[in-house]
């Protein structure tokens, strides 16, 4: 597929930071996304802060995606659609053209709050982290299952903080490198378990950022995401370590799968209820 591109930037229209409202760049990539995309499009111009730029890498869809895009041309800042490899290329492609001090990603199945980008932005100008990340609600046929903040502590062990509400400096890329390729469902498990052993610095917002459909790729493909996060460990622990914690892992995500489509489903909402209030609210890691 020939490459196609579009957007304000190709105009001039640029964005202008400032030390008042610091420049956010959310990147979503997609492919053969044209169910839920324009949602997520909408969540992401409908935000209660302005300075965001927009930045949409699309990997050569033969659906609707591309016209749902284009309809979009004059608000989003930056498109793309092309053949490329794979969405850890994508997502690496979305960094490397933001021009934001700040990036988030969104999937082209998911959605933000209408507050999300104040409210992150508003603890990077306060509080001064390099990665602020949040709580999720997730979503099954359009019904609400659980809200779940991120557990910050928990990353050396599981996929434990919602990558649909990070945010991340862009010179943390800069430094640390971005996706790697080699991933295709744990790409963020990996990029955010290297960070934290790099020892950057890590803060919980304790408010609902993002919402995600039980429909992804990396949920749908759950085996296959749960090796990669099992590879990802072997990078940092003993393989003693990695494997029975993966033994542990695997039986978690399959009671917790089994809860939420079952009549014990209001007992797992307690418990994340509880769960939530334990956790930490608004500190560095």
């Amino acid at each position: 597929m020939m490459k196609i591109e579009g957007g304000k930037r190709l105009n001039n229209i640029l964005r202008i930071p400032s030390a008042e409202k610091p420049l956010v760049s959310i990147i979503t990539a997609v492919l053969n996304g044209d169910k839920y995309l324009e949602h997520t499009i909408q969540s992401v111009l409908e935000q209660s802060y302005d300075n965001i730029e927009y930045i949409i890498i699309d990997g050569g869809s033969n659906d609707k995606t591309l016209g749902i895009i284009q309809q979009y041309d004059k608000s989003i800042d930056y498109w793309i659609s092309h053949t490329d490899n794979g969405i850890s290329a994508a997502f690496n492609l979305g960094i490397e053209n933001a021009k934001g001090d700040i990036i988030g990603i969104i999937n082209s199945d998911d959605w933000y709050e209408p507050d999300a980008v104040k409210n992150v932005v508003n603890i990077f100008v306060s509080a001064n982290p390099d990665l602020v990340c949040g709580a999720i609600q997730f979503w099954q046929h359009d019904r609400k299952i659980i809200s779940s903040l991120s557990e910050i502590a928990r990353i050396k062990r599981e996929t434990s903080i919602h990558h649909s509400t990070v945010f991340i400096k862009k010179k943390i890329y800069k430094a640390f490198g971005g996706f790697d390729v080699n991933y295709n469902y744990a790409m963020d498990y990996e990029l955010l378990l290297r960070y934290k052993m790099e020892g950057i610095k890590f803060y919980l917002l304790n408010y609902i950022i993002a919402n995600r459909r039980l429909e992804g790729i990396s949920y749908i493909n759950r085996k296959q995401a749960l090796r990669e996060t099992k590879l990802a460990r072997l990078k940092h622990f003993s393989k003693l370590n990695v494997w029975t914690n993966y033994i542990y892992v695997v039986a978690k995500d399959y009671a917790g799968r089994l809860l939420k489509g079952s009549i014990f489903l209001p007992l797992y909402r307690y418990y994340w209820r509880i769960k939530n209030k334990k956790l930490s609210r608004g500190q560095l890691f």
